[in-house]
């Protein structure tokens, strides 16, 4: 029989073996295991990636910049004239609920005047484009509430595209 005072025993064993895991974590430093924490080969700290939703909303708002600087239908029809600057009120409101600091973008004097059925169909197939982006920015959106709020917006554009006034014959 072996001598009880050398043998080492299971539980012996078992305490020298956690006390020397919980030996090796306490030294380990937390930031060590954050990748983010790597500097990078000229020696400053790497950027997180950027957000998909963060890259959505860039785009929307680069978007309603675009939107809001594009020249201006020139049209004697107050009616047409009634209906851009609701548009243009739109798109400045979407622009702040999107916490842009882009919200105001100089707008460009249209080129010539033209006739109320052309403006129409200019205004229409601009605001139909960006109601379609609007609508695929909402299909793509990961945050419930981003989502949500493109639907919004692209559902507030669509209302406007419906009470437009009709081309006449």
């Amino acid at each position: 029989m072996p001598d009880r005072a050398t043998a080492t025993t299971r539980r012996t064993a078992l305490g020298v073996a956690l006390g020397a895991l919980a030996a090796g974590v306490a030294a380990c430093d937390v930031e060590d295991l954050d990748p983010r924490s790597d500097p990078t080969p000229d020696g400053s700290p790497t950027e997180p990636p950027a957000d998909a939703d963060t890259v959505l909303v860039e785009q929307v708002v680069a978007d309603l910049v675009v939107m809001l600087g594009a020249p201006a239908v020139a049209t004697r029809a107050p009616d047409v004239r009634r209906a851009t600057t609701s548009f243009r009120e739109l798109h400045l409101a979407h622009a702040e609920a999107l916490e842009s600091p882009q919200a105001e973008a100089p707008t460009q004097p249209g080129p010539r005047i033209v006739s109320r059925g052309e403006a129409l169909r200019s205004l229409r197939r601009r605001e139909r484009a960006h109601q379609r982006r609007l609508e695929e920015a909402c299909l793509a959106a990961t945050s419930g509430a981003l989502a949500r709020l493109l639907a919004s917006m692209s559902a507030a554009v669509a209302q406007r595209l419906a009470v437009l006034p009709a081309e006449r014959p």
